[in-house]
């Protein structure tokens, strides 16, 4: 099971509406579509580490996971994103 992060707790109730728990994070996380895969990238004096990024197209919002340490970062949804920038895959669509 995965960790909820100090961040991820205060986006989660500010973003979505209500506190999270755990276990229907993890749920959530399951159903969802990974977009980018987390990577480990080793460097010659340093080395760099991205986060799995997974949308839930049905609650329209994308929640950034650390594999390495099993800790769920942040979530993203339609309140913190500006202007055009809206998330959802209809709206992309609509300027085509």
């Amino acid at each position: 099971m995965l960790n909820l992060s100090k961040h991820f707790i205060k986006n989660w109730y500010e973003r979505v509406g209500q506190s999270p728990s755990a276990k229907n994070i993890n749920t959530l996380i399951n159903q969802a579509i990974r977009v980018q895969k987390g990577k480990k990238i080793f460097g010659r004096f340093s080395h760099i580490k991205t986060l799995t990024i997974y949308w839930h197209a049905d609650k329209e919002i994308i929640i950034t996971v650390d594999h390495y340490t099993k800790t769920v970062v942040s979530v993203y949804s339609r309140v913190n994103m500006p202007g055009q920038n809206k998330l959802g895959i209809g709206g992309c669509l609509e300027n085509y």
